[in-house]
Formats: C-alpha cells, sequence, structure tokens
C-alpha cells in the first residue's frame, strides 16, 4: 500500500508539476488531510515521512530521495558551495552537510550490531 508521500509524488508527476519540496509538502499536507492551521504538526509529520521513505526500485523513489535531500539540505543550511548534497551517515543514517562532522564513538565495524539511542545524536 502505497505511503502518503508515495501518492503526493505520484500526483505531481502524474499532473506534469515539478516535484520540488513545495509542491510535495503541500500536497502530501492535501493528501495526509493534515490540518493546514497546525504548521509544526505539518511539519513534523512531512519530516517523518521524508524520513521513512524507503529506497525501492520504483520510479518514485529516486524522487523522493531527491526532496528528502533538498529539504533537509535547506533546513540544515547548506550552501551553495557545498554542492548541495547532505552526506548520510552509514551507521545511523542521520544526514549531515558536507562541512558538519558526525561522529560516533565506539561505533563497531558492522552495522547489523550498532544500535541508535534517542538522544545520543547530534550534527
Amino acid at each position: 500500500m502505497p505511503s502518503n508521500l508515495d501518492l503526493a509524488v505520484r500526483a505531481l508527476v502524474n499532473g506534469k508539476q515539478a516535484p520540488t519540496v513545495a509542491t510535495v509538502f503541500g500536497t502530501y499536507i492535501r493528501i495526509s488531510g493534515l490540518d493546514n492551521g497546525d504548521a509544526n504538526r505539518s511539519v513534523l509529520a512531512f519530516e517523518r515521512a521524508l524520513d521513512k521513505h524507503p529506497l525501492r526500485a520504483d520510479d518514485f523513489s529516486p524522487v523522493v530521495a531527491k526532496v528528502r535531500n533538498d529539504y533537509w539540505y535547506t533546513k540544515l543550511g547548506g550552501t551553495e558551495e557545498e554542492g548541495g548534497v547532505c552526506n548520510i551517515c552509514e551507521h545511523c543514517g542521520i544526514l549531515s552537510l558536507p562541512s558538519e562532522k558526525h561522529k560516533h564513538k565506539g561505533v563497531p565495524k558492522t552495522r547489523a550490531t550498532f544500535t541508535v539511542k534517542a538522544g545520543k545524536h547530534k550534527l
């Protein structure tokens, strides 16, 4: 079953609209039935949907991945000099700017044994 984020991207692509952060956000809010009056809740729901979206072998996952990168790059304060691409931590999946240092102390060599604990990450 497609998520609300999938449905939003599909609606834009099928409607011949550019899937930018702004258009995907607006369409996602409309499709998910969130209240436009509660901006904080809407933004948090959108961020969660972006972060939860799995990369699949379909036509829309690369579009969602680009929107996710663009959103977080802008939100984290990225500049043109940094190239417009976020780094993805191979251990926890957190996005960071190329100029930021994101390190884990005592990270095991294999991802399978690494457990992310809430509140332990800082950009």
